[in-house]
Formats: C-alpha cells, structure tokens, sequence
C-alpha cells in the first residue's frame, strides 16, 4: 500500500516538474524571459496596491460611517493592509465642550497597549546585554521584597504580584500621585503577600509592568520617558508620542481628556492617584505613531527578528500549559494565523493594536469615550481584511510579475495552485498593465498582459500543457511584436 501511494505521489511530483518545465520553454519561445527588466518606480506601485484595498478602504469607511451616526463612536480608525495604510480617519470630538472635531494627530493615551512599548525597552536592554530576562528583579532593585521574582515572569504575567493601584489608594499619603520609585518604596514598606508562588501561575499584572520601567530607569539612570524617547520614539520618528506621568508633569504636547457618558451628555474624567506611574500605561501616541510602531516591528528596527519574536509567541507555565501571552501581547490565531495584539481601558481611553502577523495586516482603534464599540469595529473590519482566494493570488502573481518577472510568476502560480481550484481577477490584473504603460514599463507591462492571457485561454492548466495544440500558443506573441 505504502509503495502504492509512493509512486502515485512520485508521479504526480514528476508532472508538476514537466508542467514548469513547459511553461519555461513556452516564455522562451514567446520571448518574455529575455532580460528586459525594467524598474518600476515606487509611486507606480503604489499605484497598483491602490488597485487591490481601494474596495477595502471603501467597505471600512462604510462600516465607520454606521458606527459614527447610529453608536456614536467618537475616535480615531487606522488600517493597514499588506504593510500599507488604507485608512485613516477621525470620527466626532476632541473637546466635547467646545465641539473641536478630532483629527488624526490627535494624542491618545494608551492605556495597556503601552505595555508592548515597557516589553520593548527591556527587549532592548537585553540585546545589549545589560540584563537577562532570567535575572531576578532584586537584582536591579535590591529593596524589592520579593526574590524569586525575574524579569520574565514580570514580563509574561507569572509573578503573582499584588496590585499596586490598591496598595497607592489605601497606603499613599502624599500631595501627588506616586511615581514608580515611591510605589517600589510602598511595596518594600508593606511587603503585601504574593498572590500565589511566582511562575506558578498567570495573572495579568499592572503591577509587573511598572516594575518593569522601574528596571529600565535603575538601569540606565534615567527617567522611564527619556529612555523611550532616545530609544524608541525618536529613532522611529513617532513624533506625536510620548510618556506622561502625572507626578512629573512632563507633558510636552496637547493631550486628548477621557470622558464617560452619563446625565445624557459626555463628561471629563479627571486624573486619579494611580496616574503617576507608568509602564502599565502613561504612554501617549496617535494611530500614525502606531503604524510607524508597527512597520518597525515587522522591518525589525528595534531589536533582532529572534529577540521579538520571542515576544509575539506564546509559552509553557510549568512546561505544561500553553498560555496565550507574549511579552507586552496578547496572542490569538484567526484562520490559522497569528494574531498578536493588546487592548486598553484606562479614564475613558478605550484602545486596541491588532497585528496580523502573516498578512502583516494591522487594525489600530483609539478611543475617548468609555466607548465598548471597539471589539465590534474590530471584528466587521476583519472581515473585509480576509481575502478571497482570486485577489490574493492575483495580488501575489501581479507582484511576482513586477519584483522578478514572468517566468517566476508562472512557477509561483504553479507551486500554489496545483490540484486546487483558484481563480485570478483578471478585471485587476487589466488595470495594474494600463497603470504601467502609463508610467512607461511597457515590457513589465506587457508581461502581464501575457501572463493573464495565458490563463483565459487555459494554458496555464495542467492538462494544457500536455496538449497537442502546445504550438498554438504561439499566436500569444502578438503582445512581444
């Protein structure tokens, strides 16, 4: 049985090659792999992508339009797909008292969605060897009270620290709010009980992430906001963002307030006691920051392509449980690929960064309001991100065609549609020839109008190329006269 199905497979594997193979020798003979690569400009492509999310960007829009008149959705909307921004757009007020509409550098505060930037700053320290994330914490702060703490479990939610924000409400006696040293001081003071055996358990911990700012700035001797800053914001130009802490008063930027809804009309949330530590939040930004935080993430600008990843994985509590958190992300799968992302809900900010890490599609929803919309929004969105089949390999073949010509195309169709029914947007392929004859790359051009030809009179098939007529495909070269 086992030498039955080897030879089947064997002789399926030899079509294939034969088909390839084919195809080759037909591009040869019609001329289109003779080295006439052109260079297509950047604005050109461009372009063409605009070709492929225009009708996305269309279907978000209408989708927003909804959520703004009829739920009264009051922020800012940033999607990205396949690495390039789609849309952008700010829906309702940034100061509901004097009606100032919002815009798009208008500078949220993130509210757990910081958490990946404190998770970065160690990412950083890391790579350049200042610590180990298996280095316990007492290490760096030796007042912590609390030993077989490391900086992974901190990290990762597995220290089963207790909550900070309720030691500062009933132990803080100050004039303004505590910053990250004066809560170090408070729980070397109190040494309130752990909430269970460190890396026994997982529990998602604010508490964790302002230790972990405590760390950077023990570290470098300086202030958690000066170290993202050079390291971070500064380097990737994320010019509308920053770390505010109420203790410091180190605002250097209009702020968007929180706001709940009550009594029929919107009203400012002031700040609390807990708003002067940072690293669990304190971070401000606009939905363009992000999406240059994003980009970065993906070009690994930051730190190595390893050490991120890292950070975008899940992990084992106890070599046994696999739990669903990275380090500063959430981690899900959606259609078998990878999601990584975080929410925020903090004074009437209601926030969330969606990466869809194989796509390298991102959904980025800011709000002010104590909105709850953002999960709805997050969701008809997606649905508009999933591809059907025909587009993507019709985006895939198109951009095959233009970084390494036609002939690699055709191996790409092949290798990805080989026993499977797909068909490809011929309409889109039409308008990506027109877009380049007229930005002048003829012969690219030219390629594609050959490629899609190819396929309507169904060369490209497996049974065609095994075809008698094989010579009438040569009247195809009319497109290389």
């Amino acid at each position: 049985m086992d030498y039955k199905y080897l030879k089947i497979f064997s002789l399926l594997s030899l079509l294939f090659i034969v088909v390839v193979i084919s195809a080759s020798i037909r591009l040869d003979l019609f001329g289109a792999t003779k080295n006439k690569k052109e260079i297509v400009s950047n604005s050109a492509k461009k372009e063409i992508e605009k070709i492929f999310y225009q009708e996305k960007a269309l279907k978000i829009d209408s989708i927003m339009q909804v959520k703004a008149k009829k739920y009264y959705f009051n922020g800012n909307v940033l999607v990205a797909y396949k690495g390039s921004c789609i849309y952008n757009e700010s829906f309702g007020y940034a100061d509901m008292l004097r009606r100032r509409e919002l815009e798009k550098d208008d500078i949220f505060q993130l509210a757990s969605v910081s958490k990946q930037f404190t998770a970065m700053a160690i990412m950083i320290l890391k790579e350049q060897n200042k610590l180990n994330y298996d280095d316990t914490v007492s290490k760096y702060i030796p007042e912590f009270p609390y030993p077989r703490i490391t900086i992974r479990m901190l990290l990762n939610h597995t220290s089963g620290l207790p909550n900070y924000m309720w030691l500062v409400e009933h132990h803080w006696k100050g004039n303004k709010a505590p910053y990250n040293e004066d809560i170090v001081k408070m729980m070397a003071e109190h040494k309130l009980s752990l909430y269970f055996t460190p890396g026994r358990r997982w529990n998602y911990s604010n508490t964790g992430y302002i230790t972990l700012a405590s760390i950077v700035e023990r570290i470098t001797n300086e202030k958690f906001a000066d170290f993202m800053y050079e390291n971070i914001f500064e380097p990737l130009k994320m010019d509308n963002s920053f770390v505010y802490s109420s203790s410091l008063s180190n605002v250097k930027k209009d702020r968007l307030i929180g706001y709940y809804y009550r009594g029929r009309r919107y009203r400012m949330i002031p700040e609390t006691v807990n708003d002067g530590a940072v690293g669990d939040k304190g971070i401000y930004s606009t939905t363009e920051d992000l999406f240059k935080w994003d980009q970065a993430l993906y070009n690994n600008s930051l730190v190595s392509y390893e050490t991120f990843n890292e950070a975008i994985s899940t992990f084992k509590l106890r070599n046994k449980y696999e739990i669903p958190y990275g380090f500063g992300f959430r981690i899900r799968t959606r259609n078998d690929k990878k999601i990584a992302y975080h929410h925020g809900k903090w004074n009437g900010f209601r926030t969330s960064l969606l990466r869809y890490i194989e796509d390298t599609n991102t959904v980025i929803v800011l709000n002010h309001t104590s909105s709850s919309l953002n999960n709805s929004i997050i969701r008809d969105i997606q649905q508009v991100l999933d591809d059907s089949s025909s587009v993507n390999m019709t985006h895939q073949v198109v951009t095959s065609i233009l970084d390494d010509g036609l002939e690699s195309a055709v191996e790409y169709y092949f290798e990805h549609t080989y026993g499977k029914s797909i068909k490809l947007d011929i309409v889109k392929i039409s308008k990506v020839s027109q877009v380049l004859y007229d930005t002048n790359n003829p012969v690219t051009a030219e390629q594609l109008l050959l490629f899609k030809d190819m396929y309507v009179r169904g060369e490209l098939d497996t049974n065609f190329m095994n075809d008698r007529n094989f010579l009438e495909a040569l009247t195809i070269n009319k497109y290389l006269e």
